[in-house]
């Protein structure tokens, strides 16, 4: 009796090892593609500590008022006020806010990337918060600024948060876009919403502005609305802001009032290159509380 002889496979078609080859290489693309993501989630996670949101914005109002040491505590005990409560939209803007002052001081991507999710969170979760949508819309901007792209979308963002919050957010749209040109006419725009902005109700400019949080509100508003007088030429306006900034009482405990002395005798400098013909030369900064001062400015007790 013989054996059967074997029967030899079919031929695999060339369709079904395309397919094959297909499936194979989306299967490795979602495994690198979860790996990836991973990765970037363990690159910008900040561990969380157990806390609450009253309790985790008075630590970063420490830090803001120059306990510097305590930022990434800080910043821990925000991520935990979230995770605690992961509805509430102030643990989320603080944490936006946290991680903004952190991107300010040390100038790293993942700063910028949990500051641009937790903004964003934060108007999700309350939209009602002008604040939140200032925040976010001012971020938004200044990271289309810094990659080039047009700005028109997010510059009428930003000004119309600024007209639904008529309060921080002209703040943070004066010193958004007080740079363009004096030719475009922004700059000349911003000048009364920033005034009306510093009526506390009760006549002054200072009460609304001394707290625990802006122990020098008061100063960092006069010194911005000086610098938005001398911007737009206004070199005697701009000198009675200057001076209403260090006539207010706490300015003799101010940690900028010598930095700031200096700076408001180069005011007249300043200013001819704002009004003369080149609009090339115009200095910069046009603002004290930019750079490594910017919100500490306002918010730095000692």
């Amino acid at each position: 009796m013989t054996s059967p002889s074997p029967v030899s496979p079919a031929p695999v078609s060339f369709g079904v090892k395309v397919r094959r080859w297909l499936v194979r290489s989306v299967v490795v693309l979602l495994a690198l593609a979860a790996l990836g993501g991973l990765l970037v989630w363990r690159w910008i996670r900040v561990a969380p500590t157990e806390s609450n949101t009253a309790d985790a914005v008075a630590l970063f109002t420490e830090v803001m008022n120059g306990d510097d040491e305590r930022e990434l505590e800080a910043l821990s005990a925000l991520a935990g006020a979230m995770e605690n409560d992961p509805h509430d939209g102030r643990a989320a803007l603080w944490f936006g806010l946290a991680n903004l002052n952190g991107l300010l001081r040390h100038g790293e991507l993942p700063y910028a990337i949990r500051a641009s999710m937790a903004f964003e969170r934060a108007v999700e979760l309350d939209p009602s918060n002008g604040s939140a949508e200032g925040w976010r819309a001012f971020f938004a901007y200044q990271a289309a600024e810094r990659r080039g792209r047009d700005l028109t979308g997010a510059r009428r963002e930003l000004l119309a948060a600024a007209e639904a919050d008529p309060g921080f957010t002209v703040f943070l749209s004066t010193v958004a876009l007080a740079d363009y040109p004096l030719s475009s006419g922004i700059p000349q725009t911003l000048l009364e919403p920033l005034v009306a902005a510093g009526d506390c109700g009760d006549g002054t400019t200072t009460s609304c502005r001394a707290s625990r949080l802006f122990p020098h509100g008061a100063e960092g508003y006069h010194a911005t609305l000086g610098d938005l007088r001398i911007r737009l030429g206004d070199l005697e306006g701009g000198g009675r802001e200057y001076a209403a900034a260090l006539a207010v009482p706490a300015a003799s405990s101010w940690p900028y009032r010598e930095a700031f002395e200096s700076w408001v005798e180069g005011a007249d400098a300043r200013a001819a290159t704002f009004t003369d013909a080149d609009e090339a030369n115009d200095a910069r900064p046009i603002f004290f509380a930019t750079g490594e001062r910017a919100c500490a400015t306002c918010h730095r007790r000692e």
